[in-house]
């Protein structure tokens, strides 16, 4: 046997207690390493993460693939993926609506500024075809003002529409694979 006897209270010392700081004891008090209850293994048939094959079903949280119609728990997935399709086509729609309202409100100053810049053009026109006789470089001259007021107008019109026409390109193009692409990728579908 052995030749050191404990004494019999040895179930109830603690080891010493060595404190750095009154914070580091605090958050080790409220933040300690507790063993969580139980960990749960992941299913090795479902999918490891979510990625772009991947549905997080509604009812019970797990990742489930997007080819299976139906969760393990009973959840109807494709009528999930359906909904979240439903509703991302109808953002994508309300999106382009707003684009093409906030576009309309940009342009229409530009059209009552091509609207000054027409008299520049009709008047010597005008001139040119009723008085041939009489032809100047004086109405060609007051041309040029109407011409370089429409030609502003109409780049800086064009420059607007861009995004407009992406998003309508966009619009007329899209399927479930671009709505698949873009819930994984998080990507902006129109650019303001």
């Amino acid at each position: 046997m052995s030749d050191t006897g404990f004494p019999t209270n040895v179930h109830v010392l603690r080891p010493r207690k060595v404190s750095l700081s009154e914070k580091l004891d605090h958050f080790l008090d409220e933040h300690g390493l507790e063993l969580k209850e139980t960990t749960k293994r992941p299913d090795p048939s479902r999918p490891k993460s979510i990625n772009g094959n991947a549905l997080v079903c509604a009812a019970c949280g797990e990742a489930e693939y997007l080819t299976r119609e139906y969760c393990r728990c009973g959840h109807y997935l494709r009528g999930q993926l359906e909904d979240e399709y439903s509703a991302w086509e109808n953002q994508v729609h309300s999106e382009h609506s707003e684009l093409a309202d906030a576009i309309a409100l940009k342009i229409k100053p530009l059209r009552y500024l091509f609207a000054v810049g027409l008299p520049f053009l009709v008047g010597p026109m005008l001139y040119l075809n009723f008085w041939v006789d009489n032809f100047t470089l004086y109405p060609l001259l007051w041309m040029a003002p109407g011409i370089l007021i429409g030609g502003i107008v109409a780049l800086t019109e064009r420059f607007l529409m861009r995004p407009l026409e992406a998003s309508a390109h966009f619009l007329n193009t899209y399927s479930i694979e671009t709505f698949i692409d873009q819930r994984f990728f998080q990507l902006r579908v129109i650019d303001k």
